[in-house]
C-alpha cells in the first residue's frame, strides 16, 4: 500500500454504516443515553473471494465517557467480542480480526465515517472532551477494495453534493425520493408526530445535517443528529443540507444542496371514521326520540348502539316507542307485504340488548318464518331476514305456513337472485351496487363453510371492484352517491376485507372512505353532494361504524352475538340467568362435540376469554358454582 494511501486511510472515520453500499439507519427508539453506536463491516471483499470474514462483525451501542476517543469506542466494541485489531496505537486500522489492508487488492483498506461523513481529522483526534464525539453518534468502520474508499460511497472524483436516498421513519414521502428534486411532502396521521429524515450523501466526503423550519449552517448548534426524530405538526418542514461551504470537507463544495420536507397533517382513514362517527353521533343523539320508521328510527338506534355511544334515555325512548307501535299494529306482523319492516326493528331491538320475542307480547320473529310473506317483497325480504335472524343467533319459530323458513331457503333465494354478470339488483338484469352489498351482508356468514355462497360472493367482488370509479365510490340510478358507497363499505366489512389496504378496492390512490368523505356535510353526510341528507347520513352512519368495528377487532356490524352476551353472567352457558353444574356438563358436552352452543352461548362458556372453549372453562364453571 503506497504511503499517501495509508495516510488517508489514517485520518477517515465511520459512524454510520453502509449495508450493500447503502445506508444503515437508526431509529431513535434505538439510542442510548451515554453511549455511540459502532458498527464494523466488510461488505466489498467476500469470504467466497479469499476474506477471512464479511457482513457485520460488530453492531452495538458502546458506552463513552469523558476520555473516550472515535478510536477507542471502537476497540471497545471489538474487545466486547473478542476481535482483534491492529494499528489503534498509532491511528489507523490495519488489520481487524485477521482482514487486513491490501488483503483485497492493492486499492483495499479500512475506512470510516462519523455521522456518515469521511471526517478530516484521524479517529484519535475525535473525542468527547473535544465536542466532536456525543451520545448518539454513529461510527461505521467499513473495507474498501477499491476506489479509496468509493466503493463505500466516498469520492475525490468529484464535488457532487446532492442526496442519493433517505430513510423516512414516522411519515409517508409524497411520491419518489430524487436527488435532483428538492422539495417534498411528508404526510403524518395524527395532529403531531416524532418524524425521522435520515439522508445519504451522493458522496460521502460531504456532511448532511437536519433542520426543522429554519436552515442555519453556520450554527454548529443548530441541526438534529442523524439519530434524532424531529416533533413535528401540520406546516413544519424538515430542512436537509447537503456539503454546505460553512461545513469542512476534504472536497471542495459549490455551494451545497438544501431539501426541504413540508410536513402535512392528514388523518389515517381509522382516525377520518372515527372523528365522524364522533360528530354524526353528537348531532343524531340530540335529535327527537327514534321512532319504528326507516328513516330517523332504527338506522339511527343501530348506528348509534353499535358505536357504543347510544345513552339509556334514546335506547329506553325509542323501546318505548316500538312497544307503542306494536301495541297500535296489535300483530307481530309489523306490514303485510314489507317483511324487512320486522327485520328493521328487530335489527334495533337486538342492538340494545332487548328480547325481541316478547315486545308487547308478540314474538317479532314469527311472521319471518313464513317464506312465502318474506318473499311478497322481491330480494329484499330474503336478504334482510337473513340478516336479522343471524343478528342474534335467532332461532326460527315453528310455525304452521305451507312453506316455513329456514336459513337454507333463504340462502339459496338469494343465490337464485344473483344476475348473470355476478351481483344482485332491485330489478332488471345488470347488477346494482346498492343490492349487491345488501345481499353480501346477508350472506357474509356462510362465505367460509358455504362453497356456493364463497363462489358467488367472489363474483360479486370482481363486479363492485371494476363498477368502483376513480374516485373510490360508486354510482347507482345514473349519480354517484353516499347510500351506494355505504352499502359496500358495510358488505366488504362484514367479510372482514379493509377496503383501505385491499387493492382491488382503491382506484386512483383513492379508497371507499375518501369516496363517503367527499359527500361529508356538517353533523352527517349528502346524498350526491355535501348537503346534509337524514337517509344518506345514517347510512353513512353505520357504514363508518362497521369500518371501525372491524379495524378495532370488534364484531361485525349485525353480529350482534356480543351485545347480547352482555345480558348474562359469564358462566352462564345455557342462558338461564345462574350458573349451575349444568352449564360445565355443557361445556364438557361442547368440548366433545356432543353439543353445539349458540354464539351467545360460546361467549359465555369462554370463562377464561383465551378465545378457545375447553375443560379448563368447565372446571372454573365448576368453582364459580361452589364460591357461589
Amino acid at each position: 500500500m503506497n504511503k499517501s494511501f495509508k495516510k488517508i486511510l489514517s485520518i477517515v472515520l465511520s459512524v454510520m454504516m453502509i449495508s450493500s453500499l447503502m445506508t444503515v439507519s437508526l431509529s431513535v427508539s434505538a439510542v442510548e443515553d451515554g453511549k455511540v453506536r459502532v458498527i464494523v463491516r466488510n461488505d466489498t471483499y467476500s469470504v467466497e473471494n479469499g476474506a477471512p470474514w464479511d457482513g457485520v462483525l460488530v453492531d452495538e451501542w458502546v458506552s463513552i465517557d469523558n476520555d473516550s476517543t472515535m478510536m477507542s469506542a471502537v476497540v471497545d466494541a471489538l474487545n466486547n467480542h473478542g476481535y482483534t485489531q491492529e494499528g489503534a496505537e498509532s491511528n489507523y486500522f490495519s488489520s481487524i480480526n485477521g482482514l487486513a489492508a491490501s488483503d483485497g487488492g492493492a486499492m483495499s483498506g479500512w475506512m470510516g465515517t462519523l455521522n456518515d461523513w469521511f471526517t478530516n481529522y484521524g479517529f484519535a483526534d475525535i473525542t468527547v472532551a473535544s465536542g466532536n464525539l456525543e451520545s448518539g453518534d454513529e461510527i461505521a468502520i467499513m473495507y474498501t477494495s477499491n476506489g479509496y474508499g468509493e466503493d463505500i460511497g466516498g469520492t475525490w472524483a468529484n464535488n457532487d453534493t446532492t442526496v442519493k436516498s433517505v430513510e423516512i421513519t414516522g411519515a409517508e414521502l409524497t411520491g419518489e425520493f430524487d436527488p435532483s428534486v428538492t422539495d417534498y411532502t411528508l404526510t403524518i396521521g395524527t395532529p403531531s408526530a416524532d418524524v425521522n429524515v435520515v439522508p445519504t450523501a451522493t458522496n460521502k466526503n460531504f456532511q448532511t445535517r437536519k433542520y426543522k423550519n429554519e436552515y442555519l449552517p453556520s450554527d454548529d448548534s443548530a441541526f438534529y443528529k442523524r439519530s434524532q426524530t424531529v416533533n413535528v405538526s401540520d406546516g413544519d418542514k424538515i430542512i436537509i443540507g447537503c456539503g454546505d461551504t460553512a461545513w469542512p470537507s476534504m472536497n471542495t463544495s459549490e455551494g451545497g444542496t438544501v431539501y426541504t420536507f413540508t410536513v402535512k397533517y392528514a388523518p389515517s382513514a381509522a382516525d377520518t371514521v372515527s372523528n365522524k362517527i364522533d360528530e354524526v353521533a353528537k348531532y343524531l343523539a340530540s335529535q327527537d326520540a327514534p321512532t319504528v320508521s326507516s328513516v330517523g328510527g332504527e338506522w339511527t338506534v343501530l348506528g348509534l348502539a353499535r358505536a357504543g355511544k347510544i345513552t339509556d334515555e334514546i335506547a329506553d325512548s325509542y323501546y318505548q316507542n316500538a312497544v307503542k307501535y306494536v301495541e297500535e299494529k296489535g300483530s307481530a306482523k309489523l306490514h303485510n307485504t314489507k317483511s324487512t319492516d320486522n327485520s328493521r326493528v328487530i335489527l334495533a331491538l337486538t342492538a340494545i340488548g332487548k328480547d325481541v320475542t316478547d315486545v308487547a307480547s308478540y314474538n317479532l320473529l314469527e311472521p319471518l318464518a313464513d317464506m312465502d310473506y318474506v318473499k311478497k317483497q322481491g330480494i329484499n325480504g330474503p336478504v334482510f331476514a337473513l340478516i336479522a335472524l343471524d343478528t342474534g343467533d335467532y332461532e326460527i319459530p315453528q310455525t304452521d305456513a305451507a312453506n316455513p323458513t329456514t336459513r337454507e331457503k333463504l340462502v339459496q333465494t338469494i343465490l337464485d337472485a344473483q344476475v348473470a354478470n355476478g351481483g344482485w339488483t332491485f330489478f332488471g338484469t345488470t347488477a346494482d351496487p346498492d343490492m349487491t352489498g345488501m345481499a353480501i351482508q346477508a350472506l357474509a356468514p356462510y362465505y367460509s363453510s358455504n362453497s356456493d355462497v364463497k363462489e358467488a360472493i367472489d363474483k360479486a367482488l370482481t363486479v363492485m371492484s371494476n363498477a368502483q370509479n376513480e374516485n373510490g365510490g360508486f354510482a347507482s340510478w345514473g349519480s354517484v352517491n353516499s347510500e351506494s358507497c355505504a352499502q359496500v363499505l358495510v358488505a366488504l366489512t362484514s367479510l372482514g376485507i379493509d377496503p383501505t389496504n385491499d387493492e382491488r378496492f382503491i382506484k386512483n390512490g383513492n379508497t371507499l372512505i375518501d369516496a363517503m368523505m367527499n359527500f361529508s356535510a356538517e353533523n352527517g353526510f349528502g346524498h350526491t353532494d355535501t348537503t346534509y341528507n337524514q337517509m344518506a347520513t345514517e347510512q353513512g352512519f353505520y357504514a363508518f361504524v362497521s369500518f371501525d368495528r372491524l379495524v378495532n377487532g370488534k364484531t361485525s356490524l349485525y353480529d350482534m352475538t356480543d351485545r347480547l352476551a352482555e345480558n348474562y353472567t359469564v358462566g352462564d352457558v345455557n342462558l338461564d340467568g345462574t350458573v349451575s353444574v349444568v352449564d360445565a356438563t355443557l361445556v364438557q358436552k361442547a368440548v366433545l362435540s356432543l353439543e353445539i352452543l349458540s354464539k351467545v352461548s360460546n361467549i359465555k362458556a369462554d370463562v377464561n376469554g383465551d378465545g378457545v372453549i375447553n375443560i379448563v372453562d368447565a372446571t372454573l364453571i365448576q368453582k364459580i358454582v361452589v364460591n357461589a
